[in-house]
Parts: structure tokens; sequence; C-alpha cells
């Protein structure tokens, strides 16, 4: 082979790498920004007043919220195997430390702020139709100095109580912090799964022991472990015998798990509504367990058949649907994104990815006080259902504008403050970074 064939085919590598990594960096938008939509109308209902519309999305609560969460552990699992697949010393563990809290706490720290200004010290004199949860605990100085450390989740519940929201970047935190041991010791998938499964007993042990680490790790980590072994396998992209060119699979393999989810949790609401004893609260509404009497009784009844605590069988149920149901969605989500999200979409398409995908990390960070917020300043609309097509039609796209404006303003300062170059090396994720690897 000649000088010009050599260069001719390494030429022709290196495009076709370009394109494969182009291609996944707009179906990993996608997949952001699809975690993103499935986030916030799970969230909206506390914000809305038209009652058949606030049932409505509360019906679809919490399996959709906890889906979009799930999806967005399994890109940080998968991201940070991408990018951090090699580590193999002390210094590569401080500088991977160092890379990802950068990249997570400036943001992060404003939203407490706003937080605690939006719904502990304003609080009395904002008009948002939305009560915080036990707000005199959870700002209280202790509580907010745990948070601003991230040890919210480490340390919940005994010494922390984590906020709605907020929690998620705590429970990123632990990961981050665990990630460095798995890679280290791991050398082939099983190696990962036997020391991820090792170091989830252990966490249990010491839960267990020191009434530490919320239950909300155990829920989310094997997604994060998952997230890790799909990269190093390449899982479900080998082999995938779809054909593409119908459209009825391509729409199927998006909407299958929502339906499925949706249609087991409509069902379960609907028994929900029609017993008179269930109440519904926004602590409720983070449960994956029925409410209802009747299915209370019978779980008691089984839990005492098996000699378990009523809390500790519920928490096995929830914990065994959600990974199951996150799961089988992330997967086939992430078939589709990898198969169908690509380098032949229209520009546009992929531009508005691309954009809700690099807002995604300020939305999630701040869509609860800009609603409440929101609220306050437009309470005088007296009629439920404007005031609702108000708040979707305008409030969310102006959430959606001025978060991607705010995360380009914080990654523009982080470049000058600390005078170095964005590097291109990883993928480029200008968005919800602390959930992508980056």
């Amino acid at each position: 082979m000649g000088a010009t064939e050599v260069n001719s085919h390494l030429h022709e590598i290196s495009f076709i790498g370009i394109e494969t990594m182009k291609n996944k960096i707009i179906a990993f938008d996608f997949l952001r920004a699809l975690a993103i939509a499935m986030i916030i109308p799970a969230h909206l209902s506390n914000f809305l007043s038209f009652t058949y519309l606030k049932l409505a999305l509360y019906a679809v609560d919490p399996f959709v919220a906890n889906m979009g969460l799930g999806l967005f552990i399994f890109m940080s699992g998968y991201l940070l195997y991408y990018n951090n697949h090699s580590i193999k010393s002390f210094q590569n563990v401080l500088s991977f430390y160092r890379n990802r809290l950068l990249r997570i706490f400036p943001l992060y720290w404003a939203a407490i702020a706003a937080f605690t200004l939006v719904f502990f010290i304003f609080a009395p004199r904002l008009n948002s139709g939305f009560e915080f949860p036990n707000a005199a605990h959870v700002f209280s100085f202790h509580n907010l100095i745990m948070h601003v450390l991230g040890l919210q989740i480490f340390l919940a519940p005994a010494y922390a109580s984590p906020m709605l929201t907020l929690y998620f970047v705590g429970l990123i935190i632990v990961f981050y912090a665990i990630y460095p041991l798995i890679i280290m010791l791991s050398k082939s998938s099983k190696q990962i799964l036997l020391y991820s499964s090792l170091i989830f007993l252990g966490c249990l042990l010491v839960s267990r022991t020191f009434n530490i680490i919320e239950y909300r790790f155990y829920t989310f980590f094997p997604m994060f472990v998952f997230g890790i072994l799909t990269c190093k396998e390449s899982i479900f992209e080998k082999s995938m015998m779809i054909n593409r060119k119908n459209p009825f699979v391509q729409i199927l393999l998006a909407i299958l798990p929502v339906m499925l989810v949706l249609v087991i949790v409509l069902g379960s609401r609907t028994t929900l509504l029609l017993d008179p004893k269930t109440t519904f609260t926004i602590e409720s509404a983070g449960s994956g367990t029925i409410g209802s009497s009747t299915v209370m009784s019978m779980l008691g009844n089984m839990a005492t058949s098996l000699g378990l605590s009523y809390m500790i069988l519920k928490f096995i149920i929830d914990s065994v649907l959600l990974n199951l149901f996150v799961i089988i969605f992330c997967v086939l989500e992430y078939r589709f994104a990898m198969k169908f999200i690509n380098n032949e979409f229209s520009s546009s398409l992929s531009s508005a990815f691309t954009y809700v995908a690099t807002a995604s990390y300020c939305i999630y960070l701040f869509h609860r006080p800009f609603l409440a917020l929101w609220n306050s300043v437009t309470h005088f609309i007296s009629n439920p259902l404007l005031h609702d097509v108000i708040l979707i039609f305008i409030a969310l796209p102006l959430l959606v504008v001025i978060s991607y404006h705010l995360q380009i303003l914080e990654l523009y300062l982080k470049k000058h403050l600390f005078h170095k170059k964005a590097t291109h090396k990883d993928f480029p994720f200008r968005g919800y970074s602390n959930s992508s690897g980056k």
C-alpha cells in the first residue's frame, strides 16, 4: 500500500470516527432533553391551579420523574466510564475529583441560595401556592451546611434532611466518590459487577449500623453501575436487528416503556382515588408503592409472614419496581437514540436537542424557585385554566431560555477564572455536566 493509499485510508477512518462521535453527541443530547422533559411535568403539579390538570400530572408521578432521574444517572455512569475508563494513580483520582466537583458546585451553590431565599426567607411574603415541606428543619443552618458540602445523601437521615430536587446533586456526589474505587479495582465487567455489589452491601451494613446513607442511594446505584457496564461492553449497540425504515418501530421504541409505566401507574392511581382513606401529600408523591389502605394492609400481612417490617418490604418493592422500570426504559431509549438520533436529523431539530440539553442542569436546579416566583407574580390571574396555560406556554419556555444562558455564562466565567480553555477530548456536553460524566 502506497503513501497516498495509507493517507486516504487513515482519512476515511478518521472521518468515520468523527461522524460516529457526532452521532453519539446528538443522541445523548436527545436523551438529556428527554430526561428533563420527563422530570419537569412531574413537578409541575405543585404549581398549577386547574384541578383536573393537577390530577392528570399527579397520576404519572412518581414513576415518570424517577425514570427521568434514572436516565440522567444511567448517562452519568456511561459517560464517566467513556471519559475516565483508566484511573491508575492517586494523582488520577485527585484530578478526577477536582474536575467533577468544579463542574457541579458553582451552580449547585447558587441553587441552594435560591431555594433558601424563595422557600424560607421570603416565603411568608410570596403567594406561590406552594409550601415547602418541613421548611424550618430543612433550611436550618446545620442542614444547609450539609447541603453546601454535598453530604446530604451520605449523612441522611441521622444528620441531614435532603431537600426536594437538590438531593440529586448529593446523590451524584456519592456516586462520583465511589467511581474511582470501582475502576481502580476492576479489570473486567465481572469485576465491576462484583465490586459494585460489595460496595452496595457494605454501604447497606454501614447504613443499618449508623443510620446514614439515604435510601435513594440504594434505589439509583444499580442504574449508575448499569450505565458503566453498558459503556464498557457497548451493550445493545451490537447486532441490533431493527428495521430502521419502519416508522412504527421507531415510534414504538420511544414510547413503549412510557406506555408500560403509565398503564401501571394510572391503573394504580385509579384504585388510590377510590380509596377514601388515602391522602395525597408531596411526600407520598416520592414513593413508588401505592399508598392505599388496602394495599398497605396486604403488604403488612406479607411482611409479617416473611419476618420483615412493613417499611423494609415496601422499600424492597419500591426499589425493585423502580429499577426494573427505569432499566427497561434506559435500554430502549438508549437503543433508540443510538440507532435513530444521528447526523441525518435536520440541523434545527438537532439544535433544539442541544439547546435543551445544554440548559438541562440549570432547569433541574432552578425550576422550583422559578415557578414559585412566577406564581407569586401572576397570582392576580383568577382563572385557573388561563393561569396554567400561561405558565405552561410562557413560563416554561422562558425557564429554558434563562437556564441556557445561565449555563453558558457559568461556563464562560469558569473558563476565564481558571485561565484555561475548554477541552474537547470528552463528549462536549455543555449542560447537565454533573450527570453526564463531565
